[in-house]
């Protein structure tokens, strides 16, 4: 059993490597961390919760038991024709031996399948072997209080996607001061395939951040990713 959020899509890919592509997004629910800047606290943040992201909600609105067989019907009912998907969250990687049936399925119908992640989880080989590409993106200091260094570094983890082929890095930048944490992550487990994302959960929040951040992957040699869903819509839901 899966613990899903939302299932949606067509919708265009919004950031990373992927961006611009056609896809559809499985969005799971739960989260080990707790990012003051995250947009989806829906998936996590729950009413009684302590975390300093002011936004609550009710788990049992927004959080749905579903079998990998269910949530395959729903991708096909949506469109039997996108042979994409993103699985997102949350924490995708919290629900991993869950989801190896949903991704064998996926991949016996002839899908192309990307996994989201935090970088905070290890992933099996059984797992990884089923994977096309890992979105991996680690979280720093400006993620806020509630994610010490203890729990957003785990470096097995950030070892084990980064000595994968399959794996791209994508880091929220809210500030030049944020390259110092990228360069020395970047460095010490050999990541490639860097991107960097201006942080913002508005169109007039990510024109106003994103001319920076290019201009940041420019001069340190990063790859810059726009959040094309952010651009479009804004803040809103399913997109």
């Amino acid at each position: 059993m899966l613990y899903v959020n939302e299932v949606y899509g067509p919708v265009k890919q919004g950031e990373g490597k992927s961006a611009g592509l056609d896809v559809m997004f499985i969005r799971l629910g739960g989260c080990n961390l707790a990012c003051v800047w995250c947009d989806t606290p829906y998936t996590w943040n729950w009413i009684g919760t302590k975390f300093v992201h002011p936004e609550k909600f009710d788990p049992r609105k927004e959080v749905h038991g579903m079998s990998a067989e269910e949530v395959f019907a729903k991708l096909v009912e949506l469109s039997p024709t996108t042979k994409s998907v993103v699985i997102s969250g949350g924490e995708p990687l919290l629900q991993q031996n869950a989801l190896v049936s949903l991704v064998t399925i996926l991949r016996q119908n002839g899908y192309w399948v990307e996994v989201e992640t935090n970088g905070t989880q290890v992933p099996k080989g059984g797992f990884i072997a089923l994977v096309n590409q890992f979105n991996c993106s680690p979280k720093l200091a400006n993620s806020g209080p509630d994610n010490p260094l203890a729990k957003r570094e785990i470096p097995l983890a950030l070892q084990t996607l980064a000595g994968l082929p399959i794996t791209t890095f994508k880091f929220v930048i809210t500030s030049d001061e944020d390259l110092r944490e990228v360069t020395a992550l970047t460095q010490k487990y050999s990541m490639r395939n860097v991107f960097l994302m201006p942080e913002g959960r508005t169109k007039e929040e990510q024109l106003r951040n994103q001319d920076g951040v290019r201009k940041l992957c420019q001069d340190y040699g990063f790859n810059f990713s726009p959040r094309l869903h952010v651009l479009e819509f804004g803040n809103k839901r399913g997109v």
